[in-house]
């Protein structure tokens, strides 16, 4: 948690500002009207872009007015048209409006300004050619090239601003990546017009509003589809899946595997330790699952303490080795948690009971062979749980060792 206090924030982001400010005063301050003008006219597009947004996404739990595209996509519209001063004033002005409309903290907001102010500087230096002046874009194909390339390096700055903020690629996904690039790119087609007239950068409210929106249905979507005490795919993603998936391998292009996991005595647990601890052990077992399986095999949270498991062309051989492969990973989990009388403890008694089936041997259809992993799975509880159970001989472990 930062517990700095606001008014430390707000004077890092003044004094890197005014340094680069200063800096560019030293190369020679903006001194044309048309500049200040469109400044500002470029700020009112970013408001009025923010408010559209904002009340279109009224009923989420943290609707964005700015999102961190899209104030890149403004302050490259700002990086190509004026000069770089005003840019990174604007881009300091962008931001702290963000935090005051989003109601954020303000522990952000040197980072969030400094990442867009170092990317605006990449794309304002590319396309000038190194001056702080304001840039001049050619209409030919030299001037494409350039546009291009200042919205190539602010593409890298954000996406480096973002690793050394939030340790990950801010973007990860291609998509994200591609929905990034298109609102620079807009940004700097905006910006090489705008000088023509001030009525282009207001045109480009409802383009910045439509993929701002994009983002947002995007990322609804990938939440929608996530259990959030486990990190894998909620019930619904994964049987949409698994029927796609056994679909597509119905003309006998490969069989799939599915395991159904349970628990032992999850109940017992919650009871004694608390539901908390419960939650430990589930987001425990979701990332084993994450750690044992392929990265095109999927784990779902099917419910409780129940999950399943996608093997896209596995036979029977290998889905039984792959059950018995988790079932161990679990069974040797140490879970570092806290009961419900706020005790520190390790749970180390965590066992599964899997159920296997495989397409199309035990069922025509995903749902027939989670219904045969199903029942399998109560056979290995009648049989002691901790256990695998499938279409052949059942894999007994040998007792853990204490």
């Amino acid at each position: 948690m930062d517990h700095m206090p606001v008014w430390v924030h707000v004077s890092r982001l003044l004094l890197v500002s005014g340094a680069l400010s200063f800096a560019g005063a030293a190369r020679g301050v903006p001194t044309a009207s048309t500049d200040w003008v469109l400044a500002g006219t470029i700020l009112l597009a970013a408001v009025i872009q923010a408010e559209i947004t904002w009340r279109a996404a009224t009923g989420h739990d943290e609707p964005p007015a700015l999102s961190p595209a899209s104030v890149s996509a403004w302050a490259m519209v700002a990086a190509i048209a004026v000069h770089l001063t005003l840019a990174i004033a604007l881009v300091a002005v962008l931001q702290t409006y963000r935090c005051l409309r989003e109601r954020r903290g303000a522990g952000d907001l040197f980072d969030m300004f400094a990442g867009n102010a170092f990317a605006v500087i990449a794309a304002h230096f590319v396309a000038s050619h190194g001056a702080w002046a304001t840039p001049s874009p050619r209409p030919d194909t030299g001037g494409v090239l350039t546009m291009a390339a200042a919205v190539a390096a602010a593409l890298i700055v954000d996406q480096a601003a973002g690793f050394l903020h939030h340790r990950r690629v801010f973007l990860g996904r291609a998509a994200d990546l591609g929905l990034v690039a298109a609102l620079l790119t807009t940004g700097a087609v905006v910006g090489a017009l705008a000088p023509a007239g001030f009525l282009v950068v207001l045109a480009a409210i409802p383009v910045v509003v439509m993929l701002h929106g994009a983002a947002l249905t995007q990322r609804l979507v990938a939440e929608a589809s996530v259990d959030t005490k486990t990190g894998l795919a909620t019930a619904e993603c994964w049987q949409a899946t698994a029927d796609r998936t056994v679909a597509d391998a119905e003309p006998g292009r490969g069989p799939v595997g599915v395991l159904m996991i349970d628990l032992d005595h999850f109940k017992r647990l919650n009871d004694t330790y608390g539901h908390p601890a419960g939650d430990d052990v589930l987001a425990a077992v979701g990332a084993c699952l994450r750690e044992q399986l392929r990265h095109n095999d999927l784990a779902g949270r099917f419910g409780g303490e129940e999950f399943t498991v996608l093997l896209p062309g596995t036979d029977v051989a290998d889905t039984m080795a792959a059950a018995e492969r988790v079932r161990a990973a679990i069974a040797l989990l140490h879970v570092a948690t806290v009961d419900n009388h706020g005790r520190h403890l390790v749970v180390t008694d965590v066992t599964a009971s899997v159920g296997v089936a495989v397409h199309p041997r035990d069922g025509a259809t995903a749902h027939e062979c989670l219904r045969v992993a199903d029942g399998r799975v109560y056979q290995a509880k009648r049989q002691g749980r901790n256990v695998v159970v499938g279409a052949e001989v059942p894999f007994i472990p040998r007792p853990r060792e204490r």
